[in-house]
């Protein structure tokens, strides 16, 4: 609800072009519409603060926030400025009746009226060849509704509110309010312990010589490939182990990747991401499949040391696949894989148990150092009267390195100093819903509990990492970008521009989400700056559970079981890979679509023009290898409320011409492989266009074919 409230606000300043234009009694309308709001709002956060919330209430949180989209939507609409003020007139000169007459007409406005757009036409002057000409462009804008019309809708939204407030009372929600958990407070920005801190308790002397064992440099009958496998159920930190590995030894080799593999891997985005990071400056062939991939990558490595990793693996059938990729050269090359089936563990290593590295739960010393340090900076400094609350909620996490780490994280970030009482919630809590002895399910339940007393701007942004595919690595700069572009970071007024104060404040969140361990790091730069994120798949079953629960992100997997979907989809991730079939449900309006994220052939992509309401645009495509016209995604400038667009493609693909009527667009990223016929010149009239990324190898210049 607090993106609508600023954005009313927004209607409502003196200050906006629209509150001046607007009627006295619209200006009303929407100040009672607002004051109604920020009420509904307040209920939204009583709620959501409930340990469970009855169905009822659910339903209720749920049909709030559908109108709180729709409202958005159309407010966003009225906020929208067309670019009629760029038009430029071309003077006049004195020339014969019937030319001058022929002339005016062609410069005017297009009066022509489509059912939501109207036309505008403006002279440019446009670069071809070295050569300056002028063209008429034209562009098409949504026309904004009447003033009667205007009064007529926010009236229905206000009718709307006020049914809401009846099913309130009616469904006697405020005596919930009354059950409210343990209030919670965040701190915000905190000091984190840092991470080489907390893989250094995790990785006991047993893991330290097994590094020593993997680095010893070896003797001339030893140069063989070696392969070795970390084992051990979910949340024992085989992961981190398999990061600290990477970094201690990585310069020992000339090639090293470390890749993530999900239940249901994509093997083409697999041999691509292998591929990207051996080969960092030279582009993914656009012909290859995963088999050329794979002979490429093998006669790359053919006489070179190299360092893999292999992060969750999960069948070992994907294993008979990949290993062709990787040559015995008789250098002494090294391959880790993590895994939780003892079966690959034994698979991957050919049959040999020694090479088998077996993870455990951490010890009672290692665990209180793990959750004291955090928490207190060591366990020392923890007073007398916390010692035995804080050993049984040890006690509680099993040796757990994730749901330790979460909880300590968790009390760590409060404004208010840890208290014995809050201790002994914490304690309570983890007793009464810690039943299961998988390692599994206990994490997630001390997650549940961690993700429960977020604060809401947290808990949307964690959500928001459903868009993305299990084992993607996550950009903390793309991500941070989607964040600002879906209107879900909020920031405080400040110094700097309005942008960069947005740009700081997502990268709060997300260095927050970071130190609560909701989001693993996966890249790190020399100045301990976490650059990208890793979900463990733990936190993605959460995420995804929640996500449903709220109708807050559906997931179209083509290779997984979809429940069924709710036609009221706001966030929209298509994930088809290489399926050639596969189409987007029926009963999905896509017309209510805020963010989309579609990966796979381009055949199987829907119209991108039904998506009229669309915020955040992310597209990986694929072509088929013999694809000679380039993909045609001209449709992309009608979205008018687009602020987010990247887009990544194997095959050529053609921009819009113009793209001036997206007004809104603040990111444009054209991944570096991807091949265009040309960039739209007019980008330089986006008046809030704030990151650009253009793959300006492939191009001549702005405006220019390649």
């Amino acid at each position: 609800m607090r993106p609508l409230v600023e954005k009313l606000g927004i209607l409502l300043a003196p200050s906006q072009e629209h509150y001046k234009r607007l009627p006295k009694r619209i200006k009303e309308g929407v100040h009672l519409l607002k004051d109604d709001v920020e009420v509904i709002s307040s209920y939204l956060d009583e709620l959501s603060e409930l340990e469970d919330p009855p169905p009822v209430a659910i339903c209720w949180m749920n049909e709030a926030r559908d109108l709180s989209y729709d409202m958005v939507d159309y407010i966003d609409s009225l906020l929208f400025v067309p670019p009629d003020r760029f038009i430029k007139k071309k003077k006049k000169k004195k020339k014969k009746k019937k030319k001058k007459k022929k002339k005016r007409q062609k410069m005017m406005m297009i009066k022509k009226r489509l059912k939501w757009y109207k036309q505008i036409a403006f002279i440019a002057q446009v670069s071809e060849h070295g050569t300056k000409t002028s063209k008429i462009i034209h562009v098409n804008v949504p026309r904004l509704p009447s003033k009667p019309k205007i009064a007529e809708t926010i009236s229905e939204f206000r009718i709307y509110v006020q049914e809401a407030f009846e099913r309130h009372d009616r469904y006697k929600l405020q005596c919930c309010s009354t059950l409210r958990r343990h209030r919670f407070l965040s701190a915000g920005s905190m000091l984190p312990m840092p991470y080489d801190e907390v893989a250094q308790i995790v990785i006991d002397g047993r893991m330290n010589e097994f590094i020593c064992s993997l680095a010893a440099n070896d003797t001339a009958g030893q140069q063989q490939l070696k392969v070795v496998s970390v084992l051990g159920s979910g949340c024992l930190g085989k992961t981190t182990l398999a990061n600290v590995l990477y970094e201690r030894i990585e310069m020992q080799f000339e090639c090293r990747a470390f890749i993530r593999v999900s239940r249901k891997p994509d093997m083409k985005r697999l041999f691509s991401d292998l591929f990207s990071q051996l080969h960092k400056k030279q582009p993914l062939p656009a012909s290859c499949n995963e088999l050329g991939i794979s002979d490429n990558t093998s006669k790359h490595m053919q006489h070179k040391r190299y360092l893999i990793v292999i992060d969750d693996l999960w069948d070992a059938s994907v294993w008979d696949i990949i290993k062709y990729a990787f040559p015995n050269g008789n250098c002494g090359s090294r391959i880790i894989i993590t895994t939780q089936i003892e079966d690959v563990a034994l698979t991957c290593c050919c049959d040999r148990p020694e090479h088998v590295f077996e993870m455990k739960p951490l010890d009672d010393a290692h665990s209180r150092m793990l959750f004291f340090n955090r928490l207190f900076g060591s366990e020392n400094d923890c007073p007398a009267e916390f010692k035995q609350v804080s050993n049984e909620i040890i006690d509680i996490c099993g040796g757990l390195p994730l749901a330790t780490m979460n909880i300590a994280s968790h009390l760590a970030n409060q404004q208010t100093a840890v208290s014995l009482d809050l201790l002994t919630y914490i304690r309570d809590s983890l007793r009464s819903h810690l039943w299961s002895s998988s390692t599994s399910e206990r994490t997630r339940q001390v997650l549940t509990l961690s993700y429960n007393n977020l604060p809401h701007y947290l808990k949307t942004c964690l959500l928001y990492l459903h868009m993305y595919p299990e084992g993607s690595i996550i950009w903390k700069d793309d991500l941070s970008m989607q964040w600002v572009a879906e209107a879900s970071i909020v920031t405080q007024k400040g110094k700097g521009q309005y942008q960069d104060r947005l740009k700081k404040a997502a990268g709060i969140c997300f260095d927050e989400l970071i130190d609560r361990r909701f989001i693993q790091p996966s890249y790190i730069n020399y100045n301990n700056e976490v650059l990208s994120c890793t979900v463990h798949d733990v936190v993605r079953e959460l995420i995804a559970h929640k996500s449903a629960e709220e109708n807050f992100i559906v997931v179209v997997d083509y290779n997984r079981k979809n429940i069924a979907l709710s036609h009221k989809v706001r966030r929209l991730s298509l994930i088809f890979g290489d399926a050639k079939y596969a189409k987007t449900p029926e009963n999905i309006t896509k017309s209510q679509v805020r963010s989309l994220r579609f990966f796979g052939l381009f055949d199987c992509m829907p119209c991108i023009r039904d998506f009229k309401v669309l915020r955040v645009l992310n597209l990986q495509l694929s072509g088929h290898c013999g694809l000679h016209d380039p993909i045609d995604l001209t449709g992309i400038s009608e979205l008018f409320q687009l602020r987010y667009l990247k887009i990544a493609s194997d095959v050529c693909i053609k921009l819009p011409n113009h793209i001036r009527g997206l007004q809104c667009l603040e990111t444009l990223d054209v991944m570096d492989a991807t091949r265009v016929t040309a960039i739209p010149w007019d980008i330089i009239h986006l008046p809030h266009l704030f990151h650009l990324a253009l793959p300006l190898t492939q191009i001549c210049w702005i405006g220019l074919a390649a």
